[in-house]
Formats: C-alpha cells, sequence, structure tokens
C-alpha cells in the first residue's frame, strides 16, 4: 500500500506526464513537483530552482499550494498545473519575459 506521500506525488507525475504528452508534445523536461504552501497563489514555476546534493544538476520547480486543494475542483487544480507548465515550457522553448512572470507568449 502506497504512503500517502507516494499517492500524492505518483498522481501529479502521472498528470504532469499526461499534460507533457498531450499539451506539450513531450518536449518538457523532467522537473520537481512539490506542495508549496504560498499566500495568494494557487502554483508557481520557478527554472533551476532545485540542485541536487554534491552540486551536480539543476532542476526545474513546479509548486502547487495544498491549501487550496479542497475550495477548487480537481479539474481546477489540475489546470494550475498545466499553466505552471507553460511556464516551465517558455522557460525551455519560448521567450520570458524580462520584466513580468506573465507575457503575450
Amino acid at each position: 500500500m502506497p504512503t500517502p506521500t507516494e499517492q500524492a506525488y505518483r498522481e501529479l507525475q502521472e498528470a504532469y506526464d499526461c499534460f507533457n504528452a498531450e499539451l506539450f508534445g513531450g518536449v518538457l523536461p523532467p522537473c520537481l513537483i512539490t506542495f508549496q504552501r504560498k499566500n495568494r497563489t494557487y502554483g508557481y514555476f520557478s527554472g533551476g530552482r532545485w540542485q541536487q546534493r554534491g552540486g551536480a544538476a539543476l532542476t526545474d520547480e513546479i509548486a502547487l499550494n495544498p491549501t487550496h486543494f479542497e475550495d477548487r475542483s480537481l479539474e481546477e487544480v489540475l489546470s494550475t498545473l498545466a499553466h505552471e507548465m507553460a511556464h516551465l515550457w517558455q522557460h525551455h522553448c519560448g521567450t520570458p519575459s524580462r520584466k513580468a512572470y506573465h507575457n503575450t507568449q
């Protein structure tokens, strides 16, 4: 029987893999998905946020705020994941804005 941690993160990874294949043509690199209780946000993307122990590779982070999981539908929570994945795509394949987190791309 999976632990609560294993189950929660497995479900998010499965959603990430599905969205990557269906919405982004499989071009997104692996990233670290975390739960962060950051005020006034459903989630956020941070490029190159996590470094492996020993200073090896950097990985990007997509954080989701579990505070909002109960008051939002599953579709709304997953739409936040897809939205943050769009930021990941822009970070690696697009043109991120220098001045703002969101732009027309």
